[in-house]
């Protein structure tokens, strides 16, 4: 894959080169034109001017033989005529030095002529002595300024050709290097294209292979997760067997242990009557713990039809059962807000009856329990930082459940949600410690989580992130 990177950045280079030398030849190529159209009016223009050194020289020997004022008037008009048309090479060629100094050595020439002529007009006056300087001087003057004019004005197109030609040459070569350049992709293109072709081959195999791993890890997935399904209903059958058969076991005994404290209370006293009351207290305790280690592995697993619940009524309904509990604690209970979510009524009402249960449980002695309940949209931080595997797609309510208890030391805050464990023995707070165990298990099902923050006699505050999936 290096290397077709490689080679991909090579041929975008060079494709760029080769844009920007067609843009510069492109450019050269107008530029040549634009020489092309000065040359031919600089022929023209050349031309014309030798073929009016031409006339005069003709108009010079008519007014010597006629000595008729119109051929003068004449020499004077091609004078002009000439003048402009050497002004005219001169705005063609303006961007030529060269040329520049050529013309200006034309126009020299050509008024040196006319001042040649004008000396010899006024030193010889009259028709007969102008004419007979004229017949002896006119080959002299004829071809010492003829000629001379005649190879200016070939100098200046030779100049012009010069100039044509080296930027023919530079054109040349930049297509040269432009043929090079598309020469050069074109085999960077085949090997790219080679290249891409052997590491598609490559991956193809590769992905192939990783298919294969992939349906054997389905496989083996599918395979775990019917052991899995096997192991949970085996679990079911157990929690079965202990909700019905072991507790049977137990009401035997609670019964066997009420008839000897009613039949036998007189007869029994001291240890003995101790020894019962002791009897019942564990076959209570064993009652609990059973019935509580079946909520817990049912918890989360119910069949119930999920539904828009409203959290605020399931928790005013819990309030209702623990009416007698919170009247003899003189707790109060303040639900700021709750939202509404979707899920099953009885785990819901399993997390509340924990929940408010432990916080007026756990009350400091002599001070009324008071508790806070309130709601917000959970931050991206606290989701990131508690909730596993979070789905982006949703919001997550913050749900705070707060009070005055006793609390408990930071250190214990993961271990209060871990099943049978207790900060404080079964005499001084009853329970069997499987509550917020019951509670993590509930909410982690629901794709959420739940954690505490406490100081030791400062309270506890429960913080509860639940997936609002009701749409």
């Amino acid at each position: 894959m290096d290397k077709i990177k490689s080679f991909t950045i090579l041929t975008l280079l060079l494709i760029i080169l080769c844009g920007s030398i067609s843009i510069y030849v492109l450019y050269r190529i107008k530029s040549i034109h634009k020489i092309s159209a000065q040359t031919e009016q600089l022929v023209i223009q050349t031309n014309d001017i030798h073929t009016k050194v031409l006339e005069n020289e003709i108009a010079i020997l008519s007014f010597a033989t006629t000595y008729d004022s119109s051929f003068l008037d004449s020499i004077h008009v091609r004078k002009s005529a000439i003048l402009k048309k050497i002004d005219t090479l001169r705005s063609i060629t303006q961007s030529m030095d060269q040329n520049q100094v050529l013309i200006d050595s034309l126009q020299a020439s050509i008024s040196e002529r006319h001042q040649v002529f004008e000396s010899a007009l006024s030193q010889n006056p009259g028709p007969e002595q102008f004419l007979n300087y004229v017949q002896k001087h006119r080959k002299e003057n004829f071809l010492k300024f003829g000629q001379k004019i005649k190879a200016q004005n070939n100098s200046i197109l030779l100049k012009q050709q010069e100039s044509l030609q080296q930027r023919e040459q530079g054109l040349i070569n930049n297509l040269n290097v432009l043929s090079i350049i598309i020469f050069a992709v074109a085999l960077i293109a085949v090997a790219a294209v080679f290249l891409s072709f052997n590491a598609f081959s490559g991956y193809k195999r590769q992905q192939e292979k990783a298919n294969a791993q992939l349906a054997e890890y389905k496989e083996l997935l599918e395979e775990q997760v019917n052991q899995l399904n096997l192991s949970n209903k085996e679990l079911e059958q157990f929690a079965y067997v202990a909700s019905h058969d072991l507790q049977e076991p137990l009401r035997k005994i609670t019964s066997f242990n009420d008839l000897l404290q009613e039949q036998y209370k007189d007869q029994l006293e001291g240890e003995g009557k101790l020894y019962l009351e002791r009897i019942a207290f564990a076959a209570n305790r064993m009652r609990k713990l059973i019935t509580d280690l079946l909520e817990y592995s049912r918890a989360g697993r119910h069949k119930e039809k999920e539904e828009i619940l409203d959290l605020k009524t399931v928790a005013e309904e819990v309030m209702d059962d623990l009416y007698i509990l919170i009247l003899e604690k003189n707790a109060k209970i303040n639900i700021e807000s709750l939202p509404n979510i979707l899920g099953t009524y009885s785990d819901w009402r399993t997390i509340f009856q924990n929940l408010l249960s432990n916080a007026i449980k756990f009350a400091k002695s002599g001070i009324d329990p008071v508790i806070n309940i309130q709601t917000e949209i959970a931050s991206e931080k606290l989701i990131h930082e508690h909730v596993i595997e979070p789905d982006p797609e949703v919001k997550y309510y913050h749900i705070q459940i707060s009070d005055n208890g006793i609390g408990f030391n930071p250190e214990y805050a993961e271990r209060i949600f871990i099943i049978f464990q207790r900060l404080y023995g079964k005499d001084v707070y009853e329970g069997t410690g499987i509550g917020l165990a019951v509670c993590k298990k509930i909410l982690d099902k629901l794709g959420g989580s739940i954690f505490a923050v406490s100081q030791e006699g400062e309270g506890a505050t429960f913080h509860l992130l639940v997936p609002d999936y009701k749409k």
